[in-house]
């Protein structure tokens, strides 16, 4: 319920935050949605953090919380989606299509299934009931945003250049939308990413320099997490950047389907294996160690990027912006998905790092040797660090939303 303290002008809300779920190693939404419901509690409000058992959904940072359902890909029965889909990513089939636009995205993961989106609204309305919600924030979430348009409720969310239908849709895949619309007595649309459009206010964490979007009500918010300290800032007097932070190796992940990984090892070794840094790759099977090349599961990325000469990456939105947080120049492999090559391409174009069209050893060497000795790189880097940091993050996404519906 909405709570007003008289000449304080403080408006005390429920809101409900809801990502978008995926049977998928996909951890952007999550842990930005995780910010935002971050923020919106340290502004004293309470909130309901939507959560699914789709193995990205750990931890979360408030005590409420709400279950929806997973999405089966392609719509299949989840029996069936449940086994092949992982397998495919591993072995890196589901890279080798190539993905043209965020609603094949929606489409491939299954979330523009009729049954799936009816029966993540119904869900959404039920929490919205017992939870007296007064705002839903729609972390790239479609049913988050058809459900509040039903209830009448003001709903904030996320947006980015490429999901911009204007900038690649495929409105064929869309018909399970547009008939929900039509049963729940909705406008029509013609691609599902025009449901953006209905948001009341759209939030880019990003900035205009990586992401031109020319649109009515968009906030630019920067990096949705606190900032990293780093050391060339706390020993500003130190002339020696690289040596005062101590920078010295290499991280590498390459995400989830993109490439096999089985060949990123095999092609890091051989690439960087005598590079002259120690290089981490994550997301190899089990922990070993060839030379300098060190790999494993996972590594603990804020500990490795203060010390990162260099990231090579697939090209993810958090990739790209943990990298830039850190100021570290980036060597990015996008494969054959709209998003990660647009990302890929803003970063060279800021020059903060090189896009590379396939992983080859003798080009991968390099590609990280340029960036790693070219200073104007990491200069760059930091430029965008600065420029990004000045967004506001979280804070700002609360600052809005408080001044929109109070």
């Amino acid at each position: 319920m909405l709570c007003s303290t008289t000449g304080l002008q403080e408006v005390s809300m429920n809101v409900l935050v809801v990502p978008m779920f995926a049977l998928s190693r996909m951890g952007g939404p999550w842990s930005r949605a995780q910010a935002i419901a971050a923020a919106f509690d340290r502004a004293g409000h309470r909130v309901v953090l939507a959560m699914a058992d789709d193995g990205n959904c750990v931890g979360p940072c408030v005590s409420d919380t709400c279950r929806l359902p997973v999405p089966a890909p392609l719509g299949l029965p989840m029996a069936v989606s449940s086994r092949t889909f992982p397998v495919a990513e591993r072995l890196g089939i589901a890279g080798r299509k190539p993905v043209h636009s965020f609603e094949e995205v929606l489409w491939l993961t299954g979330a523009l299934d009729y049954a799936y989106e009816l029966e993540s609204v119904d869900a959404i309305r039920a929490a919205v009931e017992l939870h007296a919600i007064d705002v839903i924030y729609s972390e790239f979430s479609l049913p988050a945003i058809i459900a509040g348009r039903a209830l009448g409720l003001p709903v904030f969310g996320s947006f980015s250049f490429t999901t911009q239908a204007s900038y690649a849709s495929n409105p064929g895949k869309a018909s399970g939308v547009r008939k929900l619309l039509r049963d729940i007595g909705l406008n029509d649309v013609e691609s599902s990413l025009d449901l953006f459009g209905w948001l009341d206010r759209r939030f880019v964490p990003s900035c205009r320099e990586l992401e031109p979007i020319e649109d009515d009500g968009i906030e630019f918010v920067g990096f949705l997490r606190d900032l990293p300290e780093l050391g060339s800032e706390r020993r500003s007097e130190q002339r020696d950047e690289r040596r005062s932070e101590q920078r010295d190796c290499v991280l590498v992940y390459l995400g989830a389907g993109s490439v096999p990984q089985r060949r990123v090892e095999k092609v890091v070794v051989s690439a960087l294996g005598s590079f002259g840094e120690a290089v981490y790759v994550a997301g190899s099977a089990d922990e070993r160690q060839e030379g300098d090349v060190y790999f494993a599961p996972r590594f603990d990325f804020s500990q490795l990027l203060p010390r990162a000469r260099c990231f090579v990456h697939h090209g993810g939105q958090n990739s790209t912006m943990d990298a830039l947080a850190y100021g570290v120049p980036q060597v990015i492999v996008p494969g054959r998905v709209f998003e990660r090559r647009y990302n890929a391409e803003s970063i060279e174009r800021v020059g903060a790092g090189v896009k590379l069209e396939a992983l080859e050893p003798d080009v991968l060497a390099d590609a990280c040797r340029r960036v790693v000795e070219d200073p104007e790189f990491r200069e760059s880097s930091m430029s965008m660090r600065r420029l990004l940091a000045a967004g506001g993050g979280a804070a700002r996404i609360v600052a809005v939303v408080e001044s929109a519906v109070g």
